[in-house]
């Protein structure tokens, strides 16, 4: 893969090990690790961004992506880095 080459799929959870992957085709081709800067793509294109955990106000963890107002399940968001 060339360097400026970009690693394009969606995200998914998997709960067993707690980790975040970008799949394409099913397979689990980048792990993203919380603090890992990766895109995701919204309305408004391409946006920076990193996986937040927050809290739903009612002590239960949510997943949050920075700069996002997305929130809570993640899979299937389109996503690389």
């Amino acid at each position: 893969m060339e360097e400026n080459e970009k690693t394009e799929g969606e995200l998914v959870f998997d709960i067993g090990t707690g980790t975040f992957w970008i799949t394409k085709d099913d397979l689990a081709v980048d792990q993203i690790q919380f603090g890992d800067e990766f895109e995701v793509w919204t309305k408004d294109g391409w946006i920076k961004t990193g996986i937040e955990i927050s809290d739903d106000g009612n002590g239960n963890l949510l997943f949050k992506l920075k700069n996002t107002d997305l929130q809570g399940i993640l899979d299937g968001t389109r996503v690389r880095r």
